[in-house]
């Protein structure tokens, strides 16, 4: 086992003071003998033997200075600056890289568990590429885990299926001494369990209820779990950032029917003065919220769409800011709304899919909310009555009951431009903030609101024409008159 500088860790000594500095942490070290020092100069990359630096220390400074030695490899570990590659012969096998809490890198030559003890992969562990190296990973440990040969990537391969230290010899991947400190490892590192687990176990655990996918996405959106650059980092800088206002010129939108038959362009403006003299006090319609699903006989109408807009998606303000970043302040346009948004970025777009809306064309539209209107799409109808049935699916109604159905989509770009890591995050709480204020606004004006669970993407990037990763849906929402 070698031990070495994490990546982005410097080290300054004089006269027995070692400052050691990383990316997240910092430690300053006093009073220490010369050949302390030299071992943790010694940690430059690639690093030395660990058995080796701890004899060295010992023969140049006896026991006081290798006691003083462990203890400053232990305040690193604390701070992770240190990271460990597990050697087979001559050529690095795995290194472990810790993201949070120290980990225990087991140095003994077999498991706690012995030889015919059972293992299997984690089933949150996955491995993935990361520029020109293959990283193993598990939203349950605090490291990851570079493996730099292809023989400890076929061993983990080899425990997808349960397999003793006995069944892993026999395939012959690795000399048998570092095959156990690997497998040894992977326990350590909750990247592989033991599989026998007694048969009459009735308890539960907590991970029990968890997917994949979601304690993945929890552990990579947060801090803790990650050393992935985190936040405003404003990684795509070097490009223009991507407009506030979506173009609504070409296609796949169409122009008005010749004398506007059969369509709606300009939709209904409410006077703000008169909603906030007239509507119901706050406090009421919280109160009143509920999800809708049953609708009168009279459609919702364009003028109570165009309001339900207004309130809840229009541009209130568009304006320029400088924004700093490391490639220098950089001109951003702002166009702020009714809800929050992270950033001020506000990356999601309004589609109205109607079945039945009086005074409005049936398809699939785009709401521009800079003018205020709606503008018909040219639309897959197919797709569009897809759109519709899914949502009524998804609702528990009648596909014919449906009135209007939105789908907030994301063009995700906007907000990765600027926030690394927690971009998807973000946008999924926007959608949330925007599900309540169409809420509210809903049942403030009695209408019947009802957001939905989920809803398919696929069909809709059909119906819009929009490519699946450059803006996709995210979220759906119905609205309909509401039965007295």
């Amino acid at each position: 086992m070698k031990l070495s500088w994490h990546e982005r860790v410097s080290l300054s000594a004089n006269d027995g003071e070692v400052v050691v500095s990383g990316p997240r942490s910092r430690l300053a070290l006093r009073r220490l003998s010369a050949e302390v020092v030299d071992a943790m100069r010694r940690l430059t990359p690639p690093g030395e033997d660990a058995d080796l630096l701890s004899e060295t220390v010992m023969t140049s400074g006896g026991s006081g200075s290798l006691a003083h030695w462990l203890y400053c490899l232990e305040e690193l570990d604390q701070r992770g600056l240190v990271r460990k590659t597990l050697f087979a012969g001559d050529r690095p096998l795995a290194t472990v890289v810790p993201l949070g809490r120290p980990v225990t890198v087991p140095n003994g030559r077999a498991t706690s568990h012995g030889l015919h003890t059972r293992y299997h992969l984690s089933r949150f562990a996955y491995l993935r590429r990361d520029e020109d190296q293959m990283v193993l990973e598990s939203p349950l440990a605090h490291a990851k885990i570079v493996m730099h040969d292809a023989r400890g990537v076929a061993l983990v391969a080899a425990l997808a299926a349960k397999s003793s230290l006995a069944d892993l010899e026999h395939l012959e991947l690795l000399p048998s001494d570092a095959l156990r400190r690997l497998v040894a490892l992977l326990a350590e590192t909750q990247i592989i369990d033991r599989a026998d687990e007694d048969p009459n176990r009735t308890d539960s655990s907590p991970l029990d209820t968890w997917e994949f996918h979601d304690l993945l996405f929890h552990s990579r959106s947060r801090r803790g779990r990650s050393d992935a650059p985190f936040g405003a980092t404003f990684r795509f800088a070097q490009r223009p950032p991507p407009p506030a206002i979506k173009s609504v010129v070409g296609p796949p939108l169409r122009q008005p029917s010749p004398g506007g038959s059969g369509r709606s362009d300009a939709l209904f403006r409410p006077d703000l003065r008169q909603l906030e003299r007239d509507d119901p006090p706050l406090a009421l319609v919280q109160e009143r919220r509920r999800s809708v699903r049953e609708y009168a006989t009279q459609p919702v109408t364009d003028r109570q769409l165009g309001e339900f807009l207004y309130r809840v998606a229009r541009v209130k303000e568009r304006r320029q800011v400088q924004m700093p970043t490391a490639s220098g302040n950089v001109a951003v346009e702002l166009a702020t709304r009714p809800y929050p948004a992270g950033g001020a970025l506000y990356e999601l777009e309004f589609y109205v899919a109607v079945r039945n809306c009086r005074g409005l064309e049936s398809g699939l539209h785009y709401y521009d909310p800079l003018e205020h209107r709606l503008l018909a799409m040219d639309a897959d109808r197919r797709a569009t009555h897809a759109l519709l049935d899914e949502a009524a699916a998804s609702a528990g109604i009648e596909p014919a009951t449906v009135q209007v159905l939105i789908v907030l989509a994301a063009r995700f770009e906007r907000l990765a431009w600027k926030y690394q890591s927690i971009a998807y995050a973000l946008t999924l709480k926007h959608v949330g903030v925007v599900y309540q204020t169409m809420y509210l606004a809903a049942t403030a004006m009695g209408l019947a609101p009802c957001a939905l669970g989920c809803g398919d993407s696929e069909v809709f990037a059909r119906a819009s024409g929009n490519a699946y990763c450059t803006e996709t849906s995210v979220g759906e929402f119905l609205l309909g008159s509401r039965a007295s």
